[in-house]
């Protein structure tokens, strides 16, 4: 047979075929691109030129012609196995070129293994391999066969062998250099354990977006033009300091706008600092969302960054922060919010049919990738992209790679991910050539955990005398025995309104949030409401209006959820917080006289009686540890340099909660009597040493993580949620598209509508929603969308689980 004959793809629109060779070939280039990042440029060459090597049979060449042939009957997909050849013959042929190619082809091989699903166990929980096992599985094609056109049309063995010592070389240098500070043989194990399973999951995402770029340049005609980033960031750089010195001309002549200037002018002296970890302390309310990006615009010239990456804690706080960004640099094009997955990730799903694949593998290239100058995502999408293992969300981590990171309010980390957290910075830091800022004006002490994060420095001179001079708020613990309940808050409320003009409490549950409300909502002044029941959109909507109300002295209450907490630049002459951590305190008391409007306004702390924190822990220990610092500061008022909210005070805080919950920081699964950390970094496992016992005799294995099992487990957030699209302003409209069945031409510009137009619903208010009647499944090509009915989504709260929503219009 002809290289001609053995095609990879077929392009739907016009049945234009793509050579098999052309296709291995032109993956195995653009992964190599992206090796190069980290110092191994052939290790995902490898990777990349065997990924389809299974393609070369006969069974896969009659399966995809015979899919094209018959549409109204295609094959079952998956029912050709194209994907283990590449990795078995790595294995066979390459496993003991050197010391270090047993690792070399593990790595690699998996990665191939798992391209069109998940990486796969080394060892399993049991103690055995599906790795091994799926090396030496019988599988329907004729791999003789394979080989054989493989080494005819694409590369002969000289070639390949002399490829692999590149890439074996490659790795050795690569693990030496991160063996120097290691002092015993366990520890250089340990050690290595670790940058194998980070290096694996490298390698897969390389291969990953390799491969669904290769196919969705095929497929959509294109070339991807690389954006000149350098001149962007000298352009943008320029746009800033424009901004700048426009926004200091206007802003009040007082200390705060002074400290502002001079932090600002502190992170573009710090500028030059090497590739790091650095914090950033800037109390809140002292702009650091700009002061970030001023370092990070000069930093990028000065050390040739790819891409500056604002990952933040919640979705409600994307959009203010990338509007002002786009506003600010002029950069509407190259500024990209990635909130969340709309739909499914099913591409690997086997039992689609071949024209349901084909969709999907649409949708899916469809989806952000990163690919961006500028982006802003959430710390839940970062951390997926290291350990959720789906392709979707991997395939987005080599763009970390010689990036600036940017975390705002990096405290929001959640407690059992810290160690994860630690790692993953670290891995960007000594591997990926990739600057870390973590901002925040309570700066968690992750270098005090046990599995801690390696940090530089912090950017902002005298901090202490900073923090003092910040100071805005008076901060009232008013605490009582047995706490305060509804109607004793509703009074405090109404009372406090008599001398000043609005008011914003703060509450840790919906519930807490909705009973206030209720509570109020005949008062003689506005009463408004902010939760994560609403979609973004709506939430914009609403902040706009309290500003607006704000600058016209509306009387008013706004009752929230700790949502408006992070990043919300907004300003009250009261807050009303119920007792949590000492970091959440700071955040509740930055949303109050921002800007020193006055010398000092009032932040009072209740201890709620009737929340229930049973399933909230970490805000209920939070609570208990803010608690002891604030009668301690009361016995001892020089304590913490007399202020609640000093460094002091918060490292004391943190190391207080890291320690009560040090167990959890490593993400254990107590069914299974482990943790995520263990499964994927550690060596000294029972697992492990019952395969090297048994099974490892015979087949033994250089790495030992157990990918998926851990990634099946990771959940950023502990409670699993839905995207529901809601019927809110432009929701409205895509429902109606979709229900009409109307053609969605471009894919991306659909779901970034729909993100602003969808509340993520827990798994229980999801269920009684569906028992409810309140949900519409409208099929989105072979996903399913869920919809909100008009009954099921209130201009007040959002989703309404009841379906009690006041209609205006009902468009279902």
């Amino acid at each position: 047979m002809l290289v001609k004959d053995f095609i990879a793809h077929i392009r739907t629109s016009d049945g234009a075929e793509q050579l098999l060779v052309d296709h291995l070939k032109e993956v195995q280039y653009i992964a190599e691109e992206i090796g190069q990042k980290i110092g191994l440029k052939h290790v995902t060459g490898l990777a990349g030129m065997l990924h389809d090597m299974g393609k070369f049979s006969d069974a896969f060449q009659e399966y995809i012609r015979d899919a094209v042939a018959n549409p109204s009957d295609p094959p079952k997909r998956g029912s050709v196995d194209h994907s283990t050849a590449g990795g078995k013959f790595l294995m066979e042929h390459f496993q003991r070129v050197n010391p270090v190619s047993p690792f070399l082809v593990e790595c690699v091989a998996n990665a191939i293994f798992s391209h069109h699903g998940q990486l796969l166990d080394m060892i399993d929980m049991d103690g055995q391999s599906p790795f091994v096992n799926r090396l030496t599985s019988e599988k329907n094609i004729d791999f003789s066969l394979v080989k054989q056109r493989f080494l005819q049309h694409m590369y002969d063995l000289s070639y390949l062998n002399s490829y692999v010592i590149k890439a074996a070389k490659e790795l050795e240098t690569y693990f030496e250099s991160k063996l120097k500070n290691a002092k015993t043989t366990e520890e250089a194990a340990s050690v290595i354990q670790k940058e194998t399973s980070f290096v694996t999951i490298f390698i897969f995402s390389a291969l990953i977006d390799a491969d669904r770029h290769n196919s969705r340049a095929f497929e959509e005609q294109e070339e991807i033009t690389p954006f000149d980033v350098q001149s962007l960031w000298k352009t943008f750089e320029g746009r800033l300091n424009k901004d700048l010195t426009e926004k200091q001309k206007k802003s009040l002549p007082n200390e705060i706008t002074r400290l502002r200037k001079q932090m600002s002018i502190d992170c573009l002296d710090k500028a030059s600092l090497p590739t790091g970890i650095y914090t950033l302390s800037i109390p809140t309310g002292g702009g650091k969302t700009l002061a970030s990006l001023r370092f990070a615009l000069r930093h990028a010239q000065l050390h040739q960054k790819q891409r500056i990456i604002y990952i933040v804690p919640y979705t409600t706080i994307i959009e203010q922060n990338a509007q002002e960004v786009r506003e600010v640099l002029q950069a509407e094009d190259y500024v990209l919010e990635h909130h969340s997955n709309v739909i499914e990730d099913t591409e690997h799903n086997e039992n689609l049919s071949f024209k349901e694949y084909q969709v999907a593998r649409r949708l899916n290239t469809a989806k952000d990738d990163w690919d961006a100058p500028i982006i802003f995502t959430t710390m839940v999408q970062f951390l997926e992209t290291f350990y959720s293992g789906k392709s979707r969300n991997v395939r987005r981590l080599h763009n970390l790679a010689n990036s600036i990171l940017i975390f705002d309010e990096v405290q929001s980390v959640p407690i059992h991910c810290v160690s994860l957290f630690n790692e993953a910075l670290n891995f960007m830091k000594n591997t990926c050539n990739t600057t870390s800022i973590l901002c925040t004006a309570t700066q968690p002490a992750l270098q005090l955990v046990r599995n801690n994060i390696d940090i530089n420095r912090e950017l902002v001179e005298d901090l202490p005398t900073i923090i003092q001079a910040f100071k805005r708020t008076s901060i009232t613990p008013l605490l009582k025995n047995k706490g305060w309940n509804t109607e004793e808050i509703s009074g405090f409320v109404e009372e406090s309104l008599i001398t000043r003009n609005n008011l914003l409490v703060i509450l840790n549950t919906k519930k807490a949030v909705h009973d206030l409300y209720e509570q109020l909502k005949y008062a003689d002044f506005d009463v408004m409401h902010l939760s994560t029941g609403m979609c973004p959109a709506h939430r914009k909507k609403k902040l706009e209006e309290m500003r607006l109300k704000l600058q016209r002295k509306e009387k008013f209450v706004c009752i929230s959820t700790q949502l408006i907490e992070a990043g919300v630049d907004i300003s009250f002459e009261c807050v009303i917080r119920s007792l949590a951590g000492l970091d959440s305190i700071a955040q509740a008391a930055g949303r109050c006289n921002r800007n020193g409007e006055v010398e000092l306004q009032d932040v009072y702390v209740f201890n709620h009686a009737e929340e229930s924190l049973s399933k909230l822990p970490t805000i209920k220990m939070g609570g208990e540890c803010s608690h002891y610092i604030m009668k301690d500061l009361q016995d001892n008022p020089a304590l913490f340099g007399g202020y609640l909210l000093s460094t002091e005070a918060m490292t004391h805080y943190f190391n207080h909660i890291y320690k009560a919950f040090d167990s959890t920081l490593n993400y254990p699964l107590p069914k299974l009597k482990t943790s995520i950390y263990e499964l994927l970094f550690r060596i000294d496992t029972d697992k492990n040493k019952t395969y090297i016992k048994g099974p490892g005799r015979h087949y033994p294995l250089a790495t030992l993580a157990s990918y998926k099992t851990a990634f099946s487990h990771f959940e950023v957030i502990d409670a699993k949620t839905q995207g529901v699209l809601v019927p809110y302003g432009e929701g409205k409209n895509l429902i109606s598209q979709l229900m009409g069945y109307d053609p969605i031409d471009d894919y991306q510009v659909f779901l970034k509508k729909a993100q602003q137009c969808s509340v993520n619903v827990f798994k229980h208010d999801f269920e009684a929603l569906k028992q409810n009647n309140q949900l519409i499944v409208v099929q989105f090509g072979i996903f399913n969308i869920y919809v909100a009915k008009e009954t099921a989504y209130d201009d007040q709260f959002g989703i309404s689980v009841q379906g009690e929503a006041q209609l205006d219009d009902c468009i279902i």
